[in-house]
């Protein structure tokens, strides 16, 4: 599959398009002639952004049929009538969109030659799946089917709620009174208008258009009951919001459930290729290697099994029932140490080799497998450290330098100071947990930056992160990873959890300036350390 094809470019462009053509636009001017009403098809096409973004990388399927629809909603003329900002971004959307089209049939037809290709390597030969002894195919997306149809309904009971309240507005505006009301405040942060009624009384409400303070403005009144002649169902736009959103995000989990229980069941329907493979299970996942592949240098396959009672590392004769491909569903048969063989499915979607590039299996990051000319100049720098490092006769210490510490220092002040800005302006209550869990991430990752230390004796690593110490034994670990991220990472054996130090550094600018950091040269000696135990300390006076 090219390059192009990757579903982050095209995201990350609609994505910034998206939101700038939003903020260019101009407010809605909303007169009695023209009210701002209820545009559900302009509201649904404005949230379908949402799950087409997320459909880009989970369900390119969905995302074949959504980009059209957009195309086709972004054709109304009516979008095009903003400023020259507006139109430029509006056009960037459109490129995006043609360009996520391109890049899934792009990768819906490199599908199609995964599987060809699987079946030329199985010679042709097709037999049926075996039964699985860890689900049964029914269950395979019975969970997100039922969630995604929850979802759904209660979408559709808003949507209910909201067009009957809309019904029965009409109804009462028909015999209501119209009476100029003076504006006294418009607020642009959450959208209200608070107007002055004629007896005196002052009354607030939600708005989608643009007014002016001291201006005067329709209101229709029928006993209690007010509302605007020029927006008459603007208090209801959030629940129409939240209905929308919650109706893709039915869609996205019912889909993904569908389209899992088809797989499933078309793995069993009819014969499938049959490939002779090796296979082992590691820290809660399973990897699939070639069948000549003895010394398990490269994965070809992982993912996530269902059973998860073995934590056997060695390599095992397997049989992959499927043709694999991205996302797909497979069914493996492998011999355990009893002579028995057992018959698991998938549980997570099929990734192509170790996602981490260190035949150890962790997160899946989309773009790692692109990562092999940093794992090249990581090897090659954990060989200049064995080359170069003589015994060290105390502990031996890394940690962050003066330029992470002042970095992460100011950028802890800017955000505290955006913080402070932002509580001072009257934040809506949804917005507040949002820029609370926020900041606190970003200075808990500043932090993380500015505090980190790894300190080696001869027992062991003893790893200081954001919020304790892990103590290492030298038999637990197996190598320190700087990954292309900036994340370092102490690997442990099969048993032992990670120590994950956090993303301590920036590659690409150390690349740029041509010096690496601290984290990075830290891997390579910790790495180089323990190949060569005669390079570990050996006093430990003064060690902390």
């Amino acid at each position: 599959m090219p390059a192009w094809a990757r579903p982050v470019g095209p995201a990350v462009v609609l994505l910034v398009a998206v939101v700038m053509a939003v903020m260019f636009s101009p407010d809605p001017v909303c007169t009695v002639a023209a009210p701002c009403g209820a545009d559900w098809l302009d509201a649904a096409g404005t949230m379908l952004f949402l799950p087409h973004l997320v459909w880009l990388f989970v369900l390119p399927e969905l995302a074949l049929v959504s980009a059209p629809l957009l195309l086709i909603w972004m054709s109304n003329p009516d979008t095009w009538l903003g400023g020259p900002a507006e139109k430029i971004a509006d056009a960037v959307v459109v490129a995006a969109l043609c360009w996520g089209w391109a890049a899934v049939v792009a990768r819906l037809r490199a599908r199609g030659r995964q599987r060809s290709l699987v079946l030329d390597a199985a010679g042709g030969i097709t037999v049926p799946a075996p039964a699985t002894d860890d689900v049964r195919p029914w269950r395979r997306g019975l969970v997100r089917g039922i969630a995604g149809a929850i979802l759904c309904a209660v979408a559709g009971a808003l949507i209910t709620t909201v067009i009957v309240d809309d019904r029965t507005d009409d109804r009462l505006a028909r015999t209501a009174t119209s009476e100029n009301a003076r504006v006294v405040a418009y607020n642009t942060d959450d959208y209200t208008v608070t107007v002055r009624l004629p007896d005196s009384t002052r009354h607030r409400f939600d708005a989608q258009g643009s007014y002016r303070v001291g201006s005067s403005v329709p209101v229709l009144m029928h006993s209690d009951w007010v509302r605007l002649a020029t927006e008459p169902y603007g208090d209801r736009t959030g629940r129409q919001a939240l209905a929308l959103v919650l109706a893709g995000l039915g869609v996205t989990v019912l889909g993904s459930g569908l389209l899992s229980r088809r797989r499933a069941v078309a793995l069993r329907r009819a014969p499938v290729p049959v490939l002779r493979v090796l296979t082992r299970h590691h820290q809660g996942r399973t990897e699939i290697f070639a069948a000549d592949d003895i010394a398990a240098l490269r994965p070809v396959l992982s993912y996530e099994p269902h059973t998860r009672t073995r934590t056997r590392t060695a390599l095992r004769q397997a049989l992959l029932y499927g043709a694999p491909g991205e996302g797909g569903e497979l069914i493996l048969a492998s011999a355990t140490e009893f002579g028995q063989w057992l018959v698991e499915a998938t549980a997570s979607p099929i990734r192509h080799g170790s996602p981490d590039g260190t035949g150890k299996p962790g997160e899946y990051r989309p773009g790692i497998a692109r990562t092999a000319a940093h794992r090249r100049a990581a090897e090659a720098r954990v060989q200049d450290a064995l080359a170069a490092m003589t015994p060290a006769t105390g502990p031996v210490r890394w940690q962050a330098g003066p330029v992470a510490r002042s970095v992460g220092a100011a950028f802890i002040v800017v955000t505290i100071m955006l913080l402070g800005t932002f509580f001072t302006g009257s934040p809506t209550w949804w917005q507040l947990p949002i820029w609370s869990v926020g900041g606190l991430y970003w200075v808990s990752v500043c932090l993380r930056m500015m505090i980190w230390r790894i300190t080696a004796d001869s027992n062991g690593l003893h790893v200081r992160g954001l919020w304790r110490t892990l103590h290492l034994p030298w038999a637990d670990v197996i190598r320190a990873v700087y990954t292309p991220e900036g994340e370092l990472i102490v690997r442990c054996r099969t048993d032992v959890d990670d120590a994950r130090v956090g993303s301590v550094g920036f590659p690409p600018l150390e690349r740029r300036l041509r010096h690496p950091g601290r984290a990075e040269r830290a891997a390579a000696e910790i790495t180089a350390m323990i190949r060569e135990p005669g390079l570990r300390p050996k006093n430990d006076a003064g060690c902390t």
